[in-house]
């Protein structure tokens, strides 16, 4: 059999490792629990019609093989020949789905939409936007009226389907074994759960819809969204003229997010753009990207401590703050206020690193323990767009280079034929290497 390495996780990180092992010549299986692959940043990756190529790289490529609405659930053996179990869910709608829509209108289930940040709703039957991988409609059956065992008492969507393309009688696939000689785990941070929303409810968070949290930013920034990718007041869905962006508290990951949602607005010709960093130390190094951002912006950062803000039904939020290091009571004036959300760890690590024999961090991030299991991205800690990435090409590169110990072992015993070039070189060392773990 050919080797392949399972990757865990379809977000930014999890699809450029596919795609670089893809372009090494290698197989890679990709596992991931939500309908799409993207992750929650997938709206980045379609823009207006053109797709990322992260997205092109595995839409169709025959190297690559998708497992969405699916779970790793045990991993045994060791590096060069593990044994993974993958649970699968039904989609309930087959690959007969044209996207027609005639579906969601007529759905009854609504709530608040995960690829959104909550600022819109989806149904029960939903595609989170207008192109997606795979391409078709999916049913979150645990929001759907016809959820087991309440015996299909809704068939709405099945009534309107001219594709024929719903099927509540679907039973759930079996389960998958899944031979891999690594595996590579990018699973993510999350951040915008319960625990994070109520620690900023002491900055007004909740008491009106024009305070934001940072990921509610970002998703009315990005295309296509809520408001095809420009800031806007929730409240009449109208432009801001001024915004103040707070960053709650310092670490160098919402200094990171905070900066470029700065560039972002200021591109956008907000008339007003103001940063309050809740912190009396000016001369932090995980400040650095912030106050990089905000010279370009000609944007000066403030210091100050929160005190509190008014939220009157017509006119301008108020917010208040005492000013370092005199302490002199501001006020300001602000069509939207932002405020910085942190990142935590993902529930199922506990479960994760269990399954995986994996430790764990002080701060509850997964750390590389196991020899063959690798880890890139989120699930690390905070890391960046940019840096996820290149943790991404890290992680393949070194996978690689154990497996070019086996195509020297090849080579040597078996050296390449004339025309024969170096991409067919590693296929035919991995072959070996799957025979001789198989």
């Amino acid at each position: 059999m050919t080797a392949t390495v399972l990757v865990v996780g379809a977000g930014l990180t999890g699809l450029q490792a596919a795609v670089e092992l893809a372009a090494a010549g290698v197989c890679a299986t990709v596992v991931e629990k939500g309908p799409i692959v993207g992750g929650k940043r997938a709206a980045m990756l379609t823009g207006e019609g053109d797709l990322d190529p992260r997205l092109a790289g595995v839409a169709d490529n025959p190297a690559i093989a998708l497992l969405t609405l699916s779970e790793l659930r045990t991993v045994e053996g060791e590096e060069g020949d593990f044994v993974a179990g993958i649970h699968r869910l039904p989609r309930y709608v087959t690959d007969d789905c044209t996207r027609c829509n005639h579906c969601s209108p007529v759905c009854p289930q609504a709530v608040p939409s995960e690829y959104d940040a909550g600022l819109t709703s989806r149904k029960a039957i939903h595609s989170p936007f207008p192109q997606t991988i795979p391409d078709i409609y999916a049913i979150d059956i645990n929001t759907c009226l016809n959820m087991p065992p309440n015996y299909l008492p809704c068939q709405r969507c099945v009534d309107v389907c001219d594709d024929k393309a719903i099927h509540f009688d679907i039973t759930p696939p079996d389960p998958l074994e899944v031979r891999a000689a690594a595996i590579i785990l990018a699973t993510g941070y999350v951040d915008d759960d319960e625990s994070e929303r109520d620690s900023l409810a002491e900055f007004g968070y909740g008491q009106h819809p024009d305070i934001l949290s940072s990921v509610e930013l970002q998703r009315l920034l990005e295309v296509p969204g809520p408001s095809g990718g420009f800031a806007v007041r929730p409240s009449d869905e109208g432009y801001p003229e001024s915004i103040l962006l707070v960053l709650t508290r310092v670490s160098a990951g919402a200094a990171w997010v905070m900066a470029n949602q700065l560039r972002r607005l200021a591109a956008q010709g907000i008339g007003q753009l103001q940063v309050l960093v809740l912190a009396s130390q000016r001369e932090d190094p995980a400040l650095e990207p912030l106050t990089n951002a905000a010279g370009e912006c000609g944007v000066s950062l403030r210091f100050g401590s929160w005190i509190g803000i008014d939220t009157p039904q017509e006119g301008n939020l108020l917010p208040h703050f005492a000013r370092f290091p005199d302490g002199e009571r501001v006020e300001q004036a602000v069509d939207l206020v932002v405020l910085s959300s942190e990142v935590h760890p993902h529930p199922q690590v506990p479960a994760l690193a269990e399954k995986l024999g994996l430790e764990i961090d002080a701060q509850g991030y997964l750390q590389p323990s196991r020899a063959g299991i690798y880890l890139a991205g989120g699930v690390l800690g905070t890391v960046g767009i940019e840096a996820g990435a290149e943790q991404a090409r890290a992680v393949v590169k070194t996978v690689l280079e154990r497996l070019q110990v086996e195509e020297e072992q090849v080579e040597a015993a078996a050296p390449a034929g004339p025309g024969r070039d170096q991409l067919e070189q590693m296929l035919f060392a991995l072959m070996r290497l799957g025979e001789k773990t198989g």
